[in-house]
């Protein structure tokens, strides 16, 4: 960098800083920023920052490129009388951290900003300065500071990051101001009211780097032209380093400056840092050359550098550089910066894929080729091979240097094929893998995104013939092969439980009852070959939306969700017994005369059809299982269940499910319980009686239909001693006859917790109640008081010490097995289900909304999750099908229009910015009424619905509205 002589420094005293705000006033916006979509180095997200207008006629606003995002984006300008201007996203600068947006100056009314002028030469060190921007989304606050350092090197706000934006290839300045979040893109301005820098960061010690503003304005001459700035790159990452630096490596100043190096004029030299691999100056340049001179003129710092790379685009360029103790020269082709930037994202099952971009690959010093998966929602590939590090570069032993060649490859894959994968971290060459996935069945919309680069808008259209290739036919060998999927001899009990264990994997399409979209694998057990039924753990399958596939030997089959139990951690899951041709055993489940007892001996056989494990086990205890509520997600809850405590106790991290046996008979299940990223469980898994779970396979074994007849108390009870019974008034007769009929029973059972508020007029238990009878029969286990098939059931109880029978209505258990999905406007409506009723203080419709996503329009105006929806519009919302027709009512008009003009890439788009205005009226769990409106953005969150018929082998079929 070149040293200032100060001459730049306020001559005057025509200005007073008591006037800026007045001055800057209507020149500053607050800026509401929304990223739908990951891309790049930004995932998908909601934030507030701050611009200024750099031209009024024309309505350019200067911000920053982690402001706009180089990915799909909504940006909302308010200006200080609060009118608000949606911005088109112009252009960002593929390195540097600034962007331009603009906005239609004829829809501005009252108010004429003034253009902040654009000073860079006025920077001095020990200048004053004010940073006039919207901290922590607060308008118009003024922070002082003064320019200390101007030629530090761009600073690295996220080095352990997985590739997230960090300028390169540029000075920064820095000043010590209190200025936080919400306040990147501020002017940073003199007392004249010039802008002298823009805010770009800063750390926790107070200190705030600003951006100088040469680049920015060599870019802003462009831009009001209507041109793209050139931009050229050796794909190279340079620093700077002190004249005393340089000295410690080598390079004499003497001799530097025989070679034309500025040394008495400047305050240092730059160094090569990272050189990409495959680049131009790959082979040419080399991690800690000095660069003297560049086509014979000295470059001392970054602006004469790339002064010179920017206007030699397609050429090559003669660098001089001091190399171990000598002076070279070499030759470099400058590339065109612009052809390595990523414009186009394919959206594939919620899993977003774009060429790997060159920000990304020079922070890991990876080649900038293959495709980079910046975010897999919905679990496309295993989780535990794939992160936001990851590039693909070969999909089934084909090449995929670029998102075209991507697309080519999987025209030719039938969706039911196996994917087979290969990737790398490009943060870690060493690390690559390969791995094989399949796509799943059911998937949103398959979306590509394309960057317009005249209005800087993303265009998006479906993409069609992906995954559609004729299905494979097996040659003769192979489907002899897959037949012989079991020709085990063996025929003890263990070895039939190990024949019945498959590989199960879940990959859930949308969050739904309190769960988001975690992929799973596990074990499951096949209770009827005939049917085609698995009995699987909730914690294997907690979301009801979830693709689910099944590993028998050689075979993956797909499987569909027959049965969520309501009240245990148990799942049924269905394939088609025709896909297979292997015979699996029968394991004649039944119920047994008397129930497992605390001491009985039992053997534990768990594991998967390749390897079981098998231990001797007693039963230690049978304790009530109770886990309480998550507030963050309300996913269900379990309570009112008996569980078998075994003695060793089980690794829950081994134990996916497992069989409980007696003399080869199967007298209970051991499954591990669902969890979330709150939970606070300390029980990872319960063991249940089979005598339990058998009547909810009676019934899928007799009908097609889902099951739908549990009904509940909807109280929680808890343990009572049989002698702390007697001081709540339980009859020693009554106490007598309770060990008449159950010998082991020690305890008998109150209502310690009511879960769902009954209307006044209606009879119900109370807190404190205990039940002593249920239809006349005394009450032995929990069993007998969890559950009924019935609307009224008659109980004898203890209430205040008299003894009283009632005839209490039962509740039914909603929502267990959720078969209706809305996806609108970013948000995730379903039916309430049991758990949140219980929570609900006012339950106004059926209509819930357990989350929204990031970045989406319901995010921009900070809304609460979980909540009721009551109103749309003006219009009452009662049910799911309500939304649908609502938001086909509200649909934009302008999209396809909007699409066309970007596609066309007209200049400017005015007016038509994509989106309607919506008031929505929801109620929260605490009952209390809120009233907001938003802007949808049918653009980037296209709605549609998930709907499940009523059968067992009902799939989802997603439908776009």
């Amino acid at each position: 960098m070149t040293i200032s002589s100060g001459e730049s420094k306020d001559k005057t005293n025509e200005y007073s800083w008591s006037t800026l705000q007045d001055r800057l006033r209507a020149s500053v916006v607050s800026i509401c920023i929304s990223f739908p979509i990951p891309f790049d180095t930004e995932i998908n997200s909601m934030s507030y920052a701050t611009g200024f207008v750099v031209d009024a006629d024309q309505g350019i606003i200067l911000s920053n490129r982690h402001v706009m995002g180089p990915g799909p984006s909504s940006h909302k300008a308010t200006f200080f009388d609060n009118q608000e201007l949606f911005l088109q996203p112009t252009y960002y600068d593929p390195e540097h951290d600034f962007s331009f947006f603009r906005y239609d100056p004829a829809e501005l009314k009252g108010i004429e900003p003034k253009a902040i002028r654009l000073a860079p030469e006025k920077a001095h060190s020990g200048l004053e300065i004010r940073v006039v921007g919207n901290n922590g989304n607060e308008k118009m606050s003024v922070h002082q500071g003064e320019l200390s350092q101007l030629d530090r090197n761009a600073p690295v706000y996220n080095r352990n990051s997985n590739g997230s934006y960090n300028d390169i290839n540029t000075f920064y300045y820095q000043a010590s101001t209190t200025s936080e979040g919400g306040s990147s893109g501020s002017p940073v301005v003199d007392i004249a009211g010039d802008a002298v820098a823009i805010k770009a960061g800063g750390n926790r010690a107070a200190s705030n780097y600003m951006m100088p503003l040469q680049p920015v304005k060599y870019a802003f001459d462009y831009i009001r032209r209507g041109e793209i700035p050139p931009r050229g790159t050796l794909q190279v990452v340079f620093r700077h380093i002190t004249h005393v630096q340089a000295e410690k490596l080598g390079l004499e100043a003497a001799a530097a400056a025989s070679e034309g190096a500025c040394v008495d004029e400047s305050t240092g030299v730059l160094i090569v840092h990272k050189v990409v691999p495959n680049g131009p100056a790959d082979g040419v340049l080399q991690v800690g050359d000095i660069i003297i001179a560049v086509n014979s003129a000295a470059v001392p710092g970054f602006p004469e550098l790339f002064g010179i790379v920017d206007a030699e685009i397609g050429r090559s360029i003669s660098m001089r550089v001091f190399r171990k103790g000598q002076f070279i020269t070499v030759h470099a082709m400058v590339q065109d910066l612009y052809e390595i930037m990523p414009t186009r994202t394919l959206n594939l099952g919620n899993c977003y894929l774009h060429d790997f971009s060159f920000q990304e690959a020079a922070s890991g010093s990876a080649s900038v080729t293959g495709v980079k998966i910046s975010m897999d929602w919905n679990g496309m590939f295993p989780s535990y091979e794939i992160d936001q590090r990851k590039v693909i570069h070969a999909i089934n032993f084909q090449p995929t240097p670029n998102l075209n060649a991507m697309i080519q490859v999987l025209r030719g894959i039938h969706r039911d094929q196996p994917l087979v994968l290969k990737v790398k971290d490009f943060r870690d060459p060493r690390d690559e893998a390969m791995f094989v996935t399949y796509f799943p069945q059911v998937i949103p919309p398959i979306l590509m995104y394309t960057r317009s680069t005249a209005t800087g808008f993303w265009a998006v259209e479906p993409v069609c013939g992906l995954l559609g290739a004729p299905e494979p036919k097996l040659g003769p060998e192979l489907s002899g092969a897959y037949s012989q999927l079991t020709t085990n001899t063996d025929d003890s009990f263990a070895s039939r439980i190990q024949q019945c264990m498959v590989c199960i994997e879940t990959r859930p399409v949308c969050p739904a009852n309190g769960q988001y979209t975690t992929r799973r694998s596990g074990t499951g057990l096949v209770v009827d070959p005939h049917r085609g039924l698995v009995l699987c753990s909730a914690r294997l399958l907690p979301n009801p939306t979830s693709n689910i596939s099944a590993t028998f030997g050689a075979i993956q089959v797909n499987l569909t969700l027959a049965y969520m139990h309501p009240l245990y951690p148990v799942v049924f899951v269905k394939y088609d017994p025709a896909q297979l041709t292997a015979i699996i055993p029968d394991l004649g489940l039944f119920k047994p005369d008397n129930r497992l007892c605390v001491g009985d001996p039992v053997t534990l056989l768990a594991g998967t059809n390749s390897r079981l494990k098998q231990c001797a086990a007693t039963v230690s205890g049978r304790q009530i299982l109770t886990t309480t509520v998550c507030e963050y997600c309300l996913d269900q809850v379990y309570i009112n269940t008996e569980r078998i405590i075994l003695s060793p106790t089980p690794d829950p991290m081994e134990y996916n499910i497992g069989v409980i046996c007696v003399d080869d008979q199967v007298r209970g299940v051991l499954l591990s319980l669902p969890e979330c990223l709150h939970s606070t469980y300390t029980i990872k898994y319960v063991g249940l009686d089979i005598g339990l779970i058998l009547p909810a396979l009676s019934q899928l074994r007799a009908s097609d239909i889902v099951p739908n007849s549990v009904r509940v108390l909807d109280v929680e009870f808890s343990r009572l001693s049989l002698a702390t019974a007697r001081a709540f008034g339980v009859s020693a007769h009554r106490l007598q006859d309770i060990l008449h009929s159950a010998p082991e029973a020690r305890s008998i059972f109150k209502v310690c917790r009511i879960l769902h508020i009954r209307p006044t007029d209606m009879v119900s238990l109370e807190i404190g109640d205990i039940v002593l009878q249920v239809d006349r029969r005394n009450v032995e286990h929990i069993d007998d008081i969890a559950c009924f098939d019935c609307d009224l059931v008659q109980l004898t109880i203890i209430r205040q010490g008299r003894e009283l029978d009632l005839s209490i209505p039962t509740t039914p258990f909603r929502g267990a097995n959720t078969n209706h999905i809305v996806y609108w406007a970013g948000m995730y409506f379903q039916q309430p289900y049991h758990t949140v009723l219980q929570q609900a203080t006012r339950p106004v419709s059926n209509v819930y909304v357990f989350t929204f996503t990031d970045g989406s329009p319901i995010a921009m105006e900070s809304f609460h999750r979980r909540m009721f929806v009551s109103e749309i519009s003006k219009h009452t919302i009662h049910t799911l099908d309500d939304v649908v027709r609502v938001a086909k009512l509200v649909r934009d008009p302008n999209l396809v229009e909007f699409n066309k003009r970007v596609a066309s890439n007209e200049k400017m788009i005015s007016g038509i910015i994509p989106g309607r205005d919506v008031v929505i009226r929801i109620v929260m769990l605490n009952g209390e009424d809120v009233l907001k409106s938003f802007r949808t953005n049918d653009q980037y969150f296209p709605a549609w619905q998930l709907r499940r018929g009523p059968r067992i082998d009902d799939n989802w079929v997603l439908e776009e509205f």
